[in-house]
């Protein structure tokens, strides 16, 4: 009877996409195959096993592997990933990681693992962004998910059982959720189709011999396919009634029509190709540049006209409602919320929580105000903090001098972590963190400072970026926190600790943007837990630092509330904003683009907050429990030695630290 049920379900599938999207020729049981790359090369295999083989560290032997396929030599391979995975987990593993980068092109670009061995074919590509896409994808998650299940527990090493129950999570997460395949918002103004497709293009894809530009000119023709498909895939989400929300549509639209430069020579598409093409000793260079140009003229520009188009269709049917107006709503936000935070706290519970945590972190604010002899019980601590911004003497001046003595300012503050922090810590990566300046044709779309990860190979440190369009985006109370949350000890020792583990690829790539496998919770819980720990240390110089510290704590509590009050509580788009502009005091711009970018990452707002308050838990925990006995550099090389993962897995191997420390004691 099941494969009874099975057949129907997929002659379902079958009717719901030819009567939604009418495609032609599309078959329900379409190969598991779909979309992969190379699986039409007779290399395919070779591929795989280089990547594998560069990606575990054996890159001698990759290059060796490269070498054969750019040759087209014969040579003699075992694939254990292929033919051996139920016999050895580790080769599963390794089967894994390539099941979830094999239909990304995109993200394999980002790795530079393939790069880094000479091997550039991916570089053609972009991502299958289909409906047929997505449900192939999910189908071979489901079918490791029953792979993974074939193995004894008991049968595994200590390291083998902590990567088998971070996928049991994680692939059982995504086959939990089937029904809710197509609920997220795969076109928004933060993220997604289009956001990525530019970035691949202006910052990912390498320009740096002939072959990379011929590369770049493949994928460019590739981008009125890949619009093609994603506006498949938005046709699909609206007929089974998923479409996001007004203003982030007009948001979408805004940024695409800036896309469409009148003059191509002038788009984001050329200009990048322009300028790194003058910058490498490459023939016949006015022949790259005239078939970027005919591409960009016939391909790309008449399919974002065609995207825009339907996006202002659109309109006419969306609404600003959170995801609880959705097919299922309630029980998706549950969902999505299991996601980001990895535990199983509902809305009501994250709810009261935020409330619980925004009145606390106030009172604490206050009491610091009134340290600077600034008391007024009829202002919020909102309402001081936005009085505190407007002070100029938080600011540098807007010009080079200024943005020469910020950067100088955050040297010196990392000077201090290292200093003053380091002692808490005996495990640090082996490349230091490196402070750079956004450049200045990045600087419109990003946030004022964020964390880029090193490469998986080693061959390139982490950075902590710094966006100095505008010097009164950030005050310089809030500097200190920032470095420790976005360099050391916080991101950078985290991931780049992570991806020198000897530990699964799939596992050190966590942390990388917000693919399904991130573990947001421990990822930003971590860099959270950070910035408390340095305020527990004294480590804030002034009263004013430690408001900036206690501000950007505040601001995750609030995320709490709101992001469960649009989602779960009904909310509207201007409640929200008028609370939480109300606690937190920023600006009503910047307060409208955080409120807009929980409608539209739902869930994913929480999970620093609940990963912060469930490693101070932990930490509380092993405490009371070792007494004399606790040293927190151990309970930190316990955290990090882990690399993200649920927080259900943190707190099982953090128990095990305490027993085993109890154990030893006893002994």
């Amino acid at each position: 009877m099941k494969g009874f049920y099975n057949f129907i379900y997929k002659v379902f599938l079958f009717w719901m996409f030819t009567m939604f999207l009418n495609i032609e020729n599309f078959v329900g049981a379409k190969s598991l195959n779909t979309g992969l790359l190379f699986n039409k090369d007779p290399k395919a295999d070779l591929y795989w096993e280089a990547l594998v083989q560069v990606a575990n560290g054996n890159k001698e032997y990759a290059l060796k592997l490269a070498d054969a396929i750019k040759s087209n030599s014969p040579i003699k391979v075992k694939f254990s990933w292929k033919d051996n995975y139920l016999d050895n987990i580790d080769s599963f593993f390794d089967k894994l990681f390539i099941t979830f980068v094999s239909n990304n092109p995109q993200r394999l670009s980002v790795h530079g693992l393939f790069d880094s061995i000479g091997i550039r074919e991916h570089n053609k590509y972009l991502n299958d962004v289909s409906p047929e896409a997505f449900l192939s994808d999910f189908e071979r998650k489901k079918e490791c998910l029953n792979i993974l299940k074939t193995y004894n527990l008991k049968d595994l090493s200590d390291g083998q059982k902590i990567s088998y129950k971070i996928y049991s999570w994680m692939l059982n997460h995504i086959v939990s959720g089937e029904k809710f395949l197509f609920h997220d918002y795969n076109v928004n103004q933060m993220f997604g189709t289009i956001f990525d497709l530019v970035d691949t293009f202006v910052r990912v894809h390498r320009l740096e011999v002939a072959q990379d530009f011929e590369n770049y000119i493949s994928r460019i023709e590739k981008v009125s396919e890949q619009i093609s498909q994603t506006i498949r895939y938005l046709k699909y989400q609206k007929n089974i009634g998923v479409v996001f929300p007004g203003f982030a549509i007009e948001k979408v639209i805004n940024s695409i029509k800036k896309l469409l430069v009148e003059h191509i020579s002038e788009s984001v598409f050329y200009t990048h190709f322009y300028g790194c093409l003058d910058k490498v000793k490459i023939g016949n260079k006015d022949y790259y540049l005239e078939r970027a140009i005919e591409a960009i003229k016939t391909g790309v520009y008449p399919a974002l006209r065609e995207l825009l188009e339907y996006l202002n269709k659109l309109l006419n049917s969306s609404n600003n409602y959170g995801v609880w107006a959705l097919p299922d709503g309630d029980e998706y936000y549950s969902y999505i919320l299991k996601f980001h935070t990895t535990t199983d706290l509902s809305a009501d519970d994250i709810h009261e929580l935020g409330l619980r945590e925004v009145r606390k972190i106030q009172d604490e604010m206050r009491k610091i105000f009134a340290q600077e002899g600034i008391v007024d019980a009829n202002k919020t601590v909102g309402k001081l903090m936005r009085e505190l911004s407007k002070d100029k003497r938080f600011y540098y001046s807007e010009d080079e001098a200024g943005r020469k003595e910020c950067l100088a300012q955050f040297e010196n503050i990392l000077a201090r972590c290292r200093k003053k922090l380091s002692p808490l810590f005996d495990l640090k990566p082996k490349l230091p963190v490196e402070i750079k300046q956004v450049p200045k044709h990045l600087q419109e779309g990003q946030t004022f400072a964020y964390y880029n990860n090193p490469s998986i190979d080693g061959s390139r440190a982490g950075a902590f970026f710094v966006n100095l369009r505008n010097m009164n985006e950030a005050p310089k109370f809030e500097m200190e926190t920032l470095t420790v949350h976005e360099s050391e000890p916080g991101h950078h020792f985290q991931i780049s600790i992570q991806q020198e583990l000897n530990i699964p690829i799939l596992r050190k790539s966590c942390g990388y943007y917000m693919y399904l496998e991130s573990f947001n919770a421990f990822v930003e819980g971590w860099a959270l837990y950070v910035e408390k720990l340095a305020y527990e240390q004294g480590f804030y110089s002034t009263s004013f630092d430690k408001l900036g510290h206690l501000g950007d704590e505040l601001l995750r509590a609030v995320r709490l509330v709101v992001d469960t009050g649009i989602h779960k509580k009904k909310w509207t788009r201007e409640q929200a904003i008028d609370y939480m502009q109300s606690v937190i005091g920023a600006n009503i711009d910047s307060v409208a683009t955080e409120v807009e970018r929980y409608f539209v990452m739902p869930g994913q707002a929480c999970s620093y907050k609940i990963g912060q308050l469930k490693i101070l838990e932990l930490r509380q925990r092993a405490k009371d429990k070792l007494g004399k006995n606790f040293d927190i550099r151990d309970f930190h090389n316990v955290v990090l030695t882990l690399g993200a993962a649920p927080l259900t897995v943190l707190e099982e191997v953090v128990d095990k630290y305490i027993q085993d420390k109890l154990s030893s004691k006893r002994v």
